[in-house]
């Protein structure tokens, strides 16, 4: 699935332009919708309501101790975690699934749970 993805800028020298994207790609005939809030000590998007095929997404200059996270919703399903939290693989425990140097994260939901992902040319990779 296609998604428009946009570019960022950081004007703070050494600092490399971080992006998460939250893609929901829950079944479109789902009785729920998709709640998300995310945050940072220094931001708080609110409460967003992505539809099916959304790409809710965000850009930022990233340093060592930026952290984000988010709160999902589907249903009578939630889960907090870390979005973003490591400059190499978006976060501390994605070593094993995004290469080093990583700084466009994606978050795939779907209805068996929530993967994080890469992109590489035009096609995604998630687990």
């Amino acid at each position: 699935m296609p998604y428009n993805i946009q570019s960022y800028n950081c004007n703070i020298p050494d600092f490399p332009v971080c992006e998460v994207h939250v893609l929901n790609n829950l079944p479109p005939d789902s009785v729920y919708g998709l709640e998300v809030h995310c945050a940072s000590g220094d931001n708080d998007f609110g409460h967003r309501f992505p539809k099916v095929g959304d790409d809710f997404r965000w850009g930022f200059c990233g340093k060592p101790n930026t952290l984000f996270f988010c709160h999902f919703w589907w249903g009578n399903k939630d889960l907090v975690f870390d979005v973003f939290n490591d400059l190499d693989h978006c976060v501390h425990d994605g070593a094993n699934i995004v290469p080093q140097g990583t700084t466009k994260c994606y978050w795939d939901v779907k209805y068996d749970g929530i993967y994080l992902g890469y992109v590489k040319g035009d096609k995604m990779y998630s687990q």
